[in-house]
């Protein structure tokens, strides 16, 4: 909880302001993420990571870059290994016995169980990350851009393509919202009741697309890696802006001329940030949100 007390006196903050303390800070966040089984501290130590993308500069953030993508691609390696094991479950013994409360510990350590309502909070947590790191401008998350293949689906080049119709029988990497996005797929197809499949996500550069504030299930989830899996994997990106634009977060809108767009732009990332940062406030009132 202290850590939480400290997260929103930073978010309540002026940008910078406590950029002296930070070493002090990273090295609190590196001693609780040490901690084993306590998902619900090391969410509380990515709701911390999304204060600080917001309340402290770029450029003080570099030292602390390779521990966010480290616990993130942990957090969805963990994900990922629940679901397969969820799979080999049902496949070997048959639906009376898939999603029981079975534990069994991850290569992190962790120690997590299905149906467990302090590690959704923390997949949930960890998810948060990713999307706000999408919904900034990338000028402003300029380390993160080095890491986001393994996370989201890069638009194909035409070699690469070319490549692929020539049978290259390479193993390719998958990204991880690609992965997790066919397992619970899979998932939701044996749970009816749970099934999240037909529920979509809109797009929206600057804008959060994962609004909710706790989950019952891991297929909740499902329209979210939906999305990611899909709309950065377009060459055409016209659906968010100019179709020269690399991503839909790298686009313009509106349609102002060329003299006009800088402005524009400043004005598009103000108002997305304002409405970002109420987003995050309200993670904050744990408890007191009805959803």
């Amino acid at each position: 909880m202290l850590l939480k007390r400290l997260a929103f006196t930073i978010y309540s903050s002026e940008v910078d302001q406590y950029q002296k303390y930070l070493p002090d800070i990273q090295e609190r966040l590196v001693e609780s993420l040490r901690l084993p089984q306590v998902p619900i501290l090391h969410a509380q130590v990515f709701l911390f990571f999304r204060v600080l993308l917001l309340r402290i500069s770029p450029q003080h953030l570099t030292s602390l870059w390779p521990t966010m993508i480290t616990e993130l691609v942990q957090v969805f390696l963990l994900m990922e290994q629940e679901l397969t094991a969820d799979e080999d479950i049902s496949r070997t013994s048959g639906p009376s016995v898939a999603g029981l409360e079975t534990t069994y510990s991850g290569g992190n350590g962790f120690s997590t169980s299905y149906n467990s309502q302090r590690w959704l909070n923390l997949y949930l947590s960890a998810c948060k990350l990713l999307d706000l790191a999408l919904a900034l401008p990338p000028e402003s998350l300029p380390q993160f851009q080095m890491y986001r293949w393994a996370f989201i689906p890069e638009a194909s080049d035409d070699s690469g393509l070319e490549v692929r119709r020539q049978g290259t029988h390479q193993r390719e990497f998958k990204p991880y919202v690609v992965r997790l996005a066919k397992l619970l797929r899979k998932r939701a197809k044996k749970n009816p009741e749970e099934d999240c499949s037909t529920r979509t996500l809109s797009w929206e550069p600057g804008h959060l697309t994962l609004t909710l504030y706790v989950i019952r299930s891991m297929e909740q989830l499902l329209p979210f890696f939906n999305l990611l899996s899909h709309v950065f994997n377009s060459k055409a990106s016209s659906r968010s802006g100019p179709a020269h634009a690399r991503n839909p977060a790298d686009s313009s809108f509106l349609g102002h001329k060329e003299g006009h767009k800088l402005e524009s732009q400043k004005v598009f990332w103000s108002r997305a940030r304002q409405n970002i940062e109420e987003m995050v406030e309200k993670d904050f009132l744990e408890g007191l949100i009805k959803t």
